[in-house]
């Protein structure tokens, strides 16, 4: 690739061959959606006690395995009208090469599995905790195997990451043709409850949504309904999703507990990709 679209990058990161392809996807639905591009990068996570340089003198070997990864990746990128670049990064830091490869990149935003986002080499890395807090760009978090979009189900309560979730399920819906349903728990049956929803979704443009209005417990609602889509995205609450994640511990119960594959989706406190494009017009 040789000239860089003017839309948005959409970085994702790889690691497990069983879950590339989903995550390319994703990435995949939103560059199309927003006329952007997808960088995919591996990280290769080298033991502390390997120089990097001596890594790098070896990289005939990781290559290969980096190489086939990142191969999987273009031919999958090839299914959306958006261009794609690959890179493979020596690191060992694992996690945070990903927080800095989005900085130095240039990403908008970050796609990247649930264990990709919680494990480095069999070890958690405390330090990513502050990290996590000062995110360079959206993240999404994907928690399961295979992306299944026929029917999508996004929780939502208003704010910023809700409205990346609102973002996501609407380039599901474009480019996949999903089917969305947006669900809203309230204290009680209140009626200002649907209105509320049904005026958060037309400003959204999801004004085609299917809408739910349920009481009760927001958690336990999330966990009785989610079982009946394919994709439940969850927007991230105000203390923070990564930072949760690095520390190994799942988002809510709710979400953990759910058979049905999750993105868990954080937007920073700055303007996010969607105000960056349409900002840059």
């Amino acid at each position: 690739m040789t000239d860089q679209p003017p839309g948005p990058t959409v970085m994702v990161a790889v690691s497990n061959p069983r879950t590339e392809s989903a995550l390319v996807a994703l990435a995949g639905a939103i560059a199309e959606h927003e006329g952007g591009r997808v960088l995919v990068i591996h990280v290769v996570t080298v033991p502390d006690q390997t120089a990097l340089e001596e890594a790098a003198a070896n990289r005939a070997r990781i290559d290969r395995t980096s190489d086939d990864l990142l191969a999987a990746a273009v031919d999958d990128a090839a299914a959306f009208d958006a261009p794609v670049a690959t890179k493979t990064i020596l690191s060992h830091r694992g996690i945070g090469e990903v927080f800095d490869a989005a900085r130095t990149n240039g990403a908008d935003a970050v796609v990247m599995g649930y264990r990709g986002a919680r494990l480095t080499g069999g070890r958690v890395e405390g330090s990513l905790e502050e990290v996590a807090h000062d995110l360079p760009c959206d993240f999404l978090v994907f928690d399961g195997r295979d992306l299944s979009v026929s029917n999508v189900l996004v929780p939502t309560a208003g704010g910023p990451s809700s409205d990346l979730s609102a973002d996501v399920a609407r380039a599901l819906r474009d480019v996949f043709g999903a089917t969305v349903s947006l669900l809203y728990v309230a204290d009680d049956d209140d009626p200002a409850a649907r209105e509320f929803l049904a005026a958060w979704a037309d400003e959204r443009g999801l004004e085609d949504a299917t809408l739910r209005v349920e009481t009760g417990d927001v958690e336990a609602a999330i966990a009785r309904i989610g079982g009946e889509y394919d994709l439940v995205v969850v927007g991230a609450t105000e203390r923070g999703l990564l930072s949760r994640v690095v520390r190994g511990s799942p988002a809510d119960e709710a979400v953990s507990a759910l058979d049905t594959p999750v993105v868990l989706a954080e937007r920073p406190t700055d303007r996010s990709l969607w105000e960056r494009l349409v900002g840059g017009r």
